[in-house]
């Protein structure tokens, strides 16, 4: 309790740190704007000074009337002459944009204050003209992806500073939140393993103490000899189970040549008494053409065993198992498939993980570790095979194997 505690309190105080790293990285965005900007606007503003200056520089009377609005055989002439003069002042300026200008009497509304808002320059030409209160008025339809454009480099190492920060939460999380189950899992694991253990080990001392005693029949002390032996196989099966995950990795094992249609019969056979003794059955279609491929000592034996028992297991009553073969895309396909209490759809993500068992709800007679099928999961990957399931809860489960033909 208290580590899931120091976790939530890590897991807040990052995502506040970020919260903050971010608001940060945000706000010198937009002073970064603002400041490109400010810059902008006063290159505009020193660029429509010089211009004025060179307007005065070149002023004739048609100059004078055209700037006062009034009729001018060359107006067209004159218009290009002060196009050209603006053109030449944004260019030293380093304002390459597209614009459009206009000389006129009327006073402009007021500017946006917003970073991105619509913006309009002017600059007045009183003293240069007879008439006073002309303007000459500048506007730049791509000023806002000029501005975006001079800051794209900090623009785009923010964003991906953002982006870096936001990800790596996110998976900070994910790691914290499956470390979390793994140790719930793990506590799991322990508390099955001494408890798995405990229960031989009693009835094996209770059996030695009553052999040792000597007082009673043959026939009996031969029973208690085999609740000895009993319980020793039962223990050597948990050691197994626990030895499963250690074992040889495929690239130190042996790969040899098997026919999977042989293995399926001999490993239904090693089940045939207790599917009797159950009054269930197990019943096999082979559609394959071939069942040969390669294995690394037998493990594949392990894997359809451990499927089956599984399949024993959580049949709730009678065991009704259908083992079927076929072949797709040069792969062999295998079919395990019961009628037993099924697997929630919440918890198939997990059945594969280390120590993970599913919740077997009334059924009060399942015993393990939870590391069957990550065992085969993990056989079935060193064959470059793929698993799959799908349940149904109360309908049974079928798992598929995916085997490379030799």
């Amino acid at each position: 309790m208290g580590k899931n505690k120091t976790y939530n309190i890590l897991s807040a105080s990052t995502f506040i740190g970020l919260a903050l790293l971010l608001l940060i990285q945000i706000n010198y965005i937009v002073k970064a704007a603002r400041l490109e900007e400010k810059n902008f606007n006063h290159r505009v503003v020193m660029a429509l000074k010089d211009a004025r200056d060179e307007i005065g520089n070149r002023l004739c009377p048609d100059m004078d009337k055209f700037l006062c609005g009034n009729g001018c055989i060359n107006a067209k002439r004159k218009s290009a002459e002060v196009d050209s003069i603006i053109h030449s002042q944004l260019e030293i300026y380093n304002l390459p944009l597209t614009y459009s200008f206009a000389v006129t009497d009327s006073v402009l509304a007021t500017n946006s204050k917003a970073i991105w808002g619509p913006k309009c320059y002017q600059q007045t030409l009183n003293g240069l003209l007879e008439r006073e209160g002309i303007r000459l008025r500048l506007q730049f339809p791509d000023r806002n992806r000029f501005i975006l454009a001079q800051m794209s480099g900090l623009f785009i190492m923010s964003i991906s500073i953002i982006l870096f920060l936001l990800i790596s939460f996110i998976i900070l999380l994910r790691l914290m939140k499956r470390e979390q189950l793994l140790m719930t899992h793990m506590r799991e694991f322990v508390n099955n393993m001494l408890h798995e253990f405990q229960t031989p080990l009693a009835n094996i001392r209770l059996a030695a103490n009553l052999i040792i005693k000597k007082k009673h029949s043959e026939e009996k002390t031969n029973n208690y000899a085999q609740v000895v032996l009993n319980e020793y196989n039962r223990m050597q099966a948990h050691v197994e189970d626990i030895l499963k995950l250690s074992c040889e990795t495929a690239q130190e094992a042996k790969l040899d040549e098997i026919d999977m249609k042989q293995v399926i019969e001999q490993t239904i056979k090693s089940f045939a008494y207790r599917i009797e003794e159950l009054g269930g059955e197990i019943k096999t279609t082979y559609k394959a053409r071939s069942h040969r491929i390669n294995s690394y000592n037998g493990r594949l034996a392990m894997v359809i065993s451990n499927l089956i028992d599984n399949a024993i297991k959580y049949s709730n009553g009678t065991p009704a198992i259908t083992i079927q073969t076929d072949v797709i895309k040069n792969k062999l396909r295998i079919r395990i498939k019961d009628q037993g209490i099924g697997i929630a759809h919440k918890e198939l993500p997990y059945i594969f993980d280390q120590y993970y068992r599913v919740s077997t709800g009334d059924v009060h007679n399942v015993k393990g570790f939870g590391l069957g099928l990550t065992f085969v999961k993990k056989v079935i990957e060193e064959h470059n095979g793929e698993i799959t399931v799908v349940s149904e809860v109360g309908k049974g489960t079928c798992f598929t194997l995916l085997l490379p033909l030799k």
